[in-house]
């Protein structure tokens, strides 16, 4: 799917803000993720459409795999994606602007939240199994507690988001993490709501941020400066929890802003 997305009038309070677009096309990619972006709707499309009104650049879409994704982004083949999280191999190839930030929470049975209230709980009863999806990263602590399951054989891998809801919703699994835009959409989808129970198992950490992505083989720090500053500019306005309340309850869209 390719949407070419054109000049459109800048609004008032984004006159002021100078983004050097270039002469070609700017190269975006987007990847299905619960409420993030789902089939042309989401978050991130909705900060994208505010990014090209402030910016007036002409932005070329699709939608890839993340894996893709972060191969075309090093090798210069895509300029721009979307919710990416730095890391040190990512440096060298590209820049960062954050807009939100998230953590993975712990989706419970309610029958079995009746005497589950947090990891320990959930450790010390040996019957029950967690699902995850193969290969994310759920943080420090979450990790290290998975990885005394993976010991006692009591974690199941799945290869993508819906695999290890469909099994949460059919008892094949006890429980689960996922973060607030994507469980959202799949508590909704699979009106499995009023079977879960959602707790935060490491109240002491903090989320993880996600941003805009830039390849360094089409923009320099000065150009990503300008592209933080108008993500700046839409966090002080509000228009940012504008975005998010549209998908999220007020305490979550809260917690995307906590960075």
């Amino acid at each position: 799917m390719i949407l070419l997305l054109g000049l459109v009038t800048l609004p008032d309070h984004a006159a002021a803000r100078t983004v050097k677009c270039g002469d070609q096309p700017i190269r975006l990619a987007f990847y299905e993720y619960g409420f993030l972006y789902d089939k042309g709707t989401g978050i991130d499309q909705d900060v994208v459409d505010e990014l090209i009104r402030r910016s007036g650049c002409v932005i070329k879409t699709q939608v890839m795999t993340r894996a893709r994704i972060w191969a075309d982004l090093a090798t210069g083949d895509l300029d721009m994606s979307v919710s990416g999280i730095r890391n040190a191999e990512r440096d060298r190839f590209a820049w960062f602007a954050d807009y939100l930030i998230m953590k993975n929470y712990a989706l419970v049975h309610a029958e079995v939240a009746k005497t589950v209230h947090n990891a320990r709980d959930f450790l010390q009863q040996t019957r029950l199994q967690i699902g995850v999806v193969r290969s994310f990263q759920h943080g420090t602590e979450q990790d290290h507690w998975l990885d005394q399951l993976r010991q006692a054989g009591r974690v199941q891998d799945t290869p993508d988001v819906e695999t290890i809801f469909k099994k949460l919703k059919s008892n094949r699994v006890d429980a689960m993490f996922s973060q607030p835009p994507v469980f959202r959409k799949y508590l909704r989808d699979q009106t499995l709501a009023p079977n879960v129970v959602i707790q935060d198992w490491t109240p002491t950490e903090k989320g993880v941020p996600h941003g805009l992505i830039l390849s360094k083989s089409r923009f320099d720090s000065l150009d990503a400066e300008q592209w933080r500053g108008l993500l700046a500019d839409m966090r002080r306005d509000g228009t940012l929890k504008t975005i998010f309340l549209r998908y999220l309850p007020e305490k979550e869209t809260h917690s995307l802003l906590d960075f």
